[in-house]
């Protein structure tokens, strides 16, 4: 997988949405965004992008003019930042202090300007509509959302920079909507491609939706679509990736997978438990398959902690990253037939928040 992953929407391997592509109120496009600790996410009605959401300013502006580079060049503000670098250092902060942040901030808007530049018929002034999430343990702070709604309103400017050009990126954003991350799987899970709507017998039923991302696990339990309960806790993707690198460092030293970034190790693992590091190639199928089982063994024991009714959910709904490393080891620990991972999990909660935005 490339750093930067720009597809067209019907490459994405899932039936699209067809509603009209026309401006709602105010607004010439609406936007599902997912500012992850792990990928940021974006969801339009042409295209989505998806890109490893680390960035780093670079301090000497005229660099960028002096070299080629595969990566991706912004300025915002006056400062100039790279972003998609695997190598590089991610989204920090977990809860309060990351949603909160400066650098969650720059982290949308450039991630809205990435996604912008690369449509045909992007207008001078775009007036947004923007749909995203937060931890499931967020969604009722009100300061945090307010903070949230107040550092993205507004009209920005980003500037594309590549080594032959500077492209300005103008946008308004004129409303934001933020919920609690899992609802935004939960559309995903009821829109009807083939009629073109949401399927409201599904919306009706009671669910829950386990959201398993790079910092956290969210759950959010829902009926009519409404958020009834949520509950979130401290582990992720990036625990999993934390343990392996340890065990693997303490027992076969040699491979020296702590020269790998924790995103490069995790995109390398996507496509295949052999990994290459500077010091030859290892293959770490024992040592992935002892720890995904362990992480899903956390999340089980965690979610069944909660003690929930689970004989009154009419579908248990896995998404994000997680639902996907661990699919094995969760089927086994739920041992459920109402458990569903849901279609491309890793963009089911941008998809959603961009329903969200449309109905």
């Amino acid at each position: 997988m490339s750093e930067f992953d720009v597809i067209e929407n019907e490459e994405v391997g899932m039936e699209q949405p067809t509603m009209p592509v026309q401006p709602q109120g105010d607004y010439t496009r609406i936007i599902g965004l997912d500012v992850a600790n792990s990928t940021l996410k974006i969801w339009t009605d042409e295209l989505n992008l998806k890109y490893v959401n680390t960035i780093r300013q670079i301090n000497d502006a005229g660099l960028v003019y002096s070299f080629k580079t595969d990566y991706q060049m912004y300025v915002y503000d006056k400062a100039v930042y790279e972003v998609g670098v695997v190598s590089a250092a991610g989204s920090g902060g977990r809860g309060i202090s990351r949603y909160g942040s400066e650098q969650y901030k720059i982290e949308a808007l450039i991630g809205i300007a990435s996604c912008l530049k690369e449509l045909p018929n992007l207008s001078n002034h775009e007036v947004l509509r923007v749909v995203t999430g937060v931890p499931s343990s967020l969604a009722k702070n009100q300061k945090i959302i307010a903070q949230i709604k107040q550092m993205l309103t507004g009209v920005h400017e980003v500037k594309s920079v590549t080594w032959e050009d500077v492209k300005p990126i103008t946008f308004e954003i004129r409303e934001v909507i933020v919920v609690p991350q899992p609802l935004g799987t939960m559309y995903d899970y009821v829109y009807d491609p083939k009629a073109d709507a949401l399927n409201e017998k599904l919306l009706d039923q009671r669910a829950i939706v386990i959201d398993i991302g790079w910092g956290t696990t969210d759950i959010a339990i829902l009926e009519t679509a409404r958020v009834r309960s949520t509950f979130s806790f401290d582990i992720g993707t990036s625990d999993y990736i934390s343990d392996l690198q340890e065990d693997v460092n303490s027992n076969v030293p040699e491979a020296s997978i702590f020269s790998l970034s924790p995103h490069e190790l995790d995109l390398s693992l996507l496509e295949s438990p052999v990994v290459e590091t500077p010091f030859g190639q290892y293959d770490l199928s024992a040592y992935v398959e002892k720890h995904a089982k362990n992480q899903a063994k956390r999340v089980y024991q965690e979610v069944m902690g909660l003690g929930l009714e689970f004989n009154k959910f009419y579908k248990i709904i896995l998404t994000g990253g997680g639902a996907l490393l661990y699919e094995k080891y969760l089927r086994e620990f739920f041992n459920d037939p109402r458990l569903v991972i849901q279609n491309n999990a890793v963009m089911a909660n941008c998809r959603g928040f961009w329903l969200l935005g449309n109905y």
